[in-house]
């Protein structure tokens, strides 16, 4: 039975995980690449569904700058369908990164199967080792946590982006691409491993303003629908996830745009004052959710800042604030990004008194 208390012990849960998890995976992360020719890449594929894809694109910033190689993050379908297309020289130098929490998602199988019958280096990213998936792709990096309740994925997530990100940086290493030469692949992963304070103190900072922010998105009796979730950059990624726990918690309309996109298309829906949420970590893109965030309040929107509590240049004229403590560097901010998702979606389903998964009918 699914049930809003275990997100929220599951959110309550993740400082704890990156802790424990960043140096296990690290080193299957080591192993993993260990046959891969790294130095011959020219380009790297992160293919998954639902959360799976949220993290490849949520990671795709970090493959960027720390392997030097061109990134693209794809859905399964879109790349068993078109991905293996173009020149068959450029399979070898293509690495396939397949993603499944569950590691038996049949799809992906499938696709793991076609990609290396077609000559591409592939490797799976997924919840436990030993998987169908892991054996499909003949190298596995396995974040495994033991879960044993079922709830909408939110340390899954997270263990799946945790081993993107570890990923990048040991493939950096590989291929010689990190500043600092090999002590900096040791001071990233290190990195990575104290995002664990900031993703704790998200945890505690954001509960209360999303409990807030689901009230105020309910107070005249019926749900504000649908939520647009707006990003770019690393904060795309987080934005697709954020609305995905929306629907999967409460059963509400929810979707993510990319920032400019939203102000080409959908500043001209009505109602005006409709909630849009901004994602704006510190980064390349936090200009342009600053500037968009103040439009969409002078055209009447219910602009809800997703954002550190000390950015000015969006809590001071936002309708709502979720606090997001910052991190190291703005790769690893889907890291603290992603935290108040699964609160935000328990906190509707509680109003709305919904449970996960209840929603859009029966299978």
């Amino acid at each position: 039975m699914y049930a809003t208390g275990t997100m929220l012990r599951q959110s309550a849960a993740l400082a704890a995980d990156i802790e424990g998890l960043t140096g296990p995976v690290a080193s299957r992360v080591g192993e993993a690449l260990a046959t891969v020719p790294g130095e011959a890449l020219r380009r790297v594929v992160l293919v998954g569904s639902g959360d799976s894809h949220h993290a490849g694109r949520a990671a795709q910033l970090a493959f960027l700058r720390l392997t030097g190689l061109p990134c693209e993050a794809l859905g399964t379908q879109q790349f068993l369908d078109y991905g293996m297309l173009g020149p068959a020289g450029l399979h070898a130098a293509t690495l396939v990164v397949a993603v499944s929490a569950s590691g038996s998602s049949p799809r992906l199988v499938t696709t793991v199967r076609r990609a290396r019958d077609h000559g591409f280096p592939t490797l799976a990213v997924t919840g436990r080792a030993g998987s169908a998936l892991g054996e499909a792709a003949g190298r596995e990096v396995a974040a495994a946590l033991g879960l044993t309740e079922r709830s909408p994925g939110i340390r899954t997530y997270q263990a799946s982006l945790l081993a993107l990100l570890l990923l990048a940086v040991r493939l950096g290493g590989v291929r010689h691409t990190l500043p600092g030469g090999p002590a900096a692949e040791d001071a990233l992963v290190a990195e990575i491993a104290a995002t664990a304070d900031a993703v704790r103190a998200t945890a505690d900072a954001a509960d209360g303003p999303c409990r807030e922010l689901a009230a105020r998105l309910t107070e005249a009796g019926r749900p504000w629908a649908p939520l647009v979730f707006a990003g770019t950059g690393p904060a795309g990624g987080t934005a697709m996830y954020a609305a995905a726990k929306v629907v999967e918690a409460a059963g509400l309309p929810a979707y993510a745009q990319d920032l400019e996109e939203y102000w080409h298309i959908e500043r001209f829906a009505d109602p005006a004052d409709a909630p849009l949420v901004v994602l704006a970590p510190p980064g390349l893109g936090h200009p342009r959710a600053a500037e968009l965030a103040a439009a969409a309040t002078g055209r009447g929107r219910r602009v809800i800042a997703v954002t550190g509590p000390d950015d000015t240049a969006l809590t001071g004229t936002a309708w709502h604030t979720v606090p997001v403590t910052g991190t190291a560097r703005e790769e690893w901010s889907p890291l603290t990004g992603h935290v108040f998702a699964g609160l935000l979606g328990a906190r509707l389903a509680d109003r709305l008194d919904r449970t996960p998964f209840s929603g859009g009918g029966p299978d």
